[in-house]
């Protein structure tokens, strides 16, 4: 993997972290920089398979090279979405301890219709959760993947 394109994968990252203003696209696009990681490891891999016994120490070295730095690139990306994630939870969450407070300042509401607000306002909480645990959907799986499941 060429210098260059692991820099503009870390200008990338900085402004993914950066984007607040959007949390469902700076999402997407981490996801983007993901798939895009584990392809690169992928093409890495293949370069590692397509040695030979007439390879040269340099051609492993640069396979190897080119391998670690995909590997590189791959973290800091999980790394990136992980954090966004996780601050699209901590902002629910907020939210949701602000509607607690105001739940708990009525002090007229029997507990089950205090549990029943709740439960609603807890519903973005959970999704936000449920995201944080999702899994990147990537549409065309590595090449390397493909070729070592076969």
């Amino acid at each position: 993997m060429r210098p260059a394109l692991l820099f503009g994968t870390g200008l990338l990252a900085l402004s993914l972290v950066a984007c607040q203003q959007n949390p469902e696209k700076a999402e997407k696009k981490a996801e983007v920089v993901v798939c895009d990681q584990l392809a690169a490891v992928g093409d890495a891999l293949e370069s590692v398979q397509a040695l030979t016994p007439t390879s040269t120490v340099g051609d492993a070295e640069k396979a190897q090279k080119n391998l670690v730095t995909a590997l590189n690139g791959l973290e800091k990306s999980e790394k990136t979405l992980e954090k966004i994630r996780v601050r699209e939870l901590r902002d629910q969450l907020k939210t949701f301890n602000k509607e607690v407070d105001k739940v708990a300042k009525q002090k007229k509401l029997t507990l089950e219709q205090a549990a029943q607000e709740l439960r609603t306002k807890a519903q973005p909480v959970i999704a936000a959760r449920q995201q944080a645990l999702a899994e990147v959907e990537c549409v065309e799986e590595p090449a390397a993947t493909m070729k070592m499941k076969k």
